[in-house]
């Protein structure tokens, strides 16, 4: 009976390693687009149809991170450009954060690379006084369809 409950427990045990090692083995993949590249970032909320006032932002690269799940994480830092005709924003007097949430903000890495359009499912960005812009986006295995 004891023979039965070691053997039982050095099968579970070769599973759990297994299993770890298989995982440890699946590493992301890591790709990066170096700039300069310009991209529209909000700076402010406004009165217009929008709802956000737009201004162009010089980016120094773009980073994308694919799990093994399929999601990834894509992070890039610009400084604001400008004003131009299209986008006559002036950067913030206080740090900007507009709300998360899915179908704001697209690829950057994905326009720049095979110049298709992915919606993100997140973007934590932050525009300060100074023209700092630093973006972090997250999108699902799957894309979205926004």
């Amino acid at each position: 009976m004891m023979q039965k409950k070691i053997a039982t427990a050095l099968a579970l045990v070769a599973l759990v390693v297994t299993g770890v090692a298989t995982s440890a083995s699946a590493a992301a993949q890591v790709d990066r687009v170096d700039g300069p590249f310009m991209t529209v970032v909000p700076v402010a909320f406004a009165d217009n149809p929008a709802g956000v006032e737009l201004m162009f932002a010089e980016c120094d690269f773009v980073q994308r991170v694919v799990k093994p799940d399929g999601t990834a994480v894509e992070t890039q830092h610009c400084r604001l450009a400008g004003p131009f005709v299209e986008f006559p924003g002036s950067p913030p007097t206080q740090a900007f954060n507009p709300p998360p949430g899915p179908c704001l903000w697209f690829s950057d890495y994905a326009q720049l690379t095979t110049g298709e359009v992915v919606w993100a499912e997140s973007v934590k960005l932050t525009v300060t006084p100074s023209g700092n812009v630093n973006v972090t986006t997250r999108y699902p295995a799957l894309p979205l369809d926004c």
